[in-house]
């Protein structure tokens, strides 16, 4: 069993710290829903191990204080962006906290700005950090080493993530269970986050968002809206003002993806979802994610998942 830490300190928003809570609530769930032993201890901690107040001016109960107990993962939650200049008592424990935790084999997940307590520990000099569009100023100014750059998804390094938004925080999360527990789990657990739509369903392909590249994030939110239709270079290309030759260069440099393969992992990521969330027919998935070949489309599935749509459905 795996142990996660979500950090809450005066001021925090509380939705990130239930958030991140009621995502692995969701792993439990779907644990003993398959009889499998569990996989993560999730504690919120404070600095003292008593109740803090949230922005929102929630109370946010805790389990533990800062110990010398060691985590697998710890998830900081943001403030609100003007208090930044003067950051709450308790600040400091948790900056030093984090110091060895760094370039130690837990991985850390900063919401939006909570990436201020890592840029305050000085380690991550030089490093390029993903945050909110809103706040790459007042973060660069108060950590003018650091490079805060507007992400909508989020940045790795090495065992650091940083994040743009609350959704990509999610994305991290979903990657993280890929990696302990299998994609199908992950997408499992996808499809409980937004169960009621299964056309608005985030991607799981995070590994391709890890790049500075804004205008291929264009792109690629462009095909993750459209991939049911026809999308080729070409059209791509004159949508964005791209060459041909430019476009494939540049797309494949930042996702160490071709456009063509990444379409495909666009499609067969949804065709996952709608698999799990709908009772639709593996035909109408076909056509919904962009194949009116049902019999190709359940070749490349195979050959991605190893399984034919029909039994990735019913692998319980």
């Amino acid at each position: 069993m795996k142990n996660i830490a979500i950090i809450a300190y005066e001021g925090c928003w509380a939705v990130s710290v239930f958030l991140a809570k009621d995502f692995f609530t969701i792993v439990s769930l779907l644990d003993t829903h398959y009889s499998l032993p569990q996989s993560y201890n999730v504690e919120i901690i404070t600095t003292d191990g008593a109740p803090i107040t949230s922005s929102s001016n929630s109370l946010v109960i805790a389990d533990k204080s800062l110990t010398d107990k060691q985590y697998d993962l710890v998830i900081i939650p943001p403030i609100e962006g003007s208090k930044l200049k003067n950051m709450p008592r308790g600040t400091e424990l948790i900056i030093e906290w984090l110091k060895p935790k760094i370039s130690s084999n837990t991985s850390i997940l900063c919401l939006s700005n909570g990436s201020y307590f890592l840029a305050a520990t000085g380690k991550l000099n030089k490093t390029v950090i993903a945050t909110h569009w809103s706040l790459v100023k007042p973060l660069s100014g108060l950590f003018p080493d650091c490079q805060f750059i507007s992400h909508k998804s989020y940045l790795r390094k090495e065992n650091i993530y940083t994040t743009g938004s609350f959704e990509a925080g999610i994305s991290v999360l979903l990657s993280l269970v890929a990696r302990d527990k299998g994609d199908r789990f992950s997408q499992q657990c996808a499809t409980h986050l937004l169960i009621s739509d299964s056309g608005k369903l985030n991607l799981i392909l995070p590994q391709f968002n890890n790049h500075r590249d804004e205008k291929i994030n264009e792109v690629q939110d462009w095909i993750h809206n459209y991939s049911s239709g026809v999308v080729t270079i070409n059209k791509l290309a004159k949508q964005f003002n791209f060459s041909e030759r430019n476009l494939k260069r540049r797309f494949s440099q930042a996702t160490v993806i071709s456009i063509n393969k990444y379409v495909q992992e666009v499609r067969i990521d949804r065709a996952k979802k709608q698999l799990l969330a709908t009772d639709k027919t593996v035909n109408e998935i076909s056509i919904d994610v962009g194949y009116e070949n049902s019999s190709f489309f359940s070749r490349l599935f195979k050959k991605s998942t190893g399984l034919t749509p029909a039994k990735w459905r019913k692998n319980d």
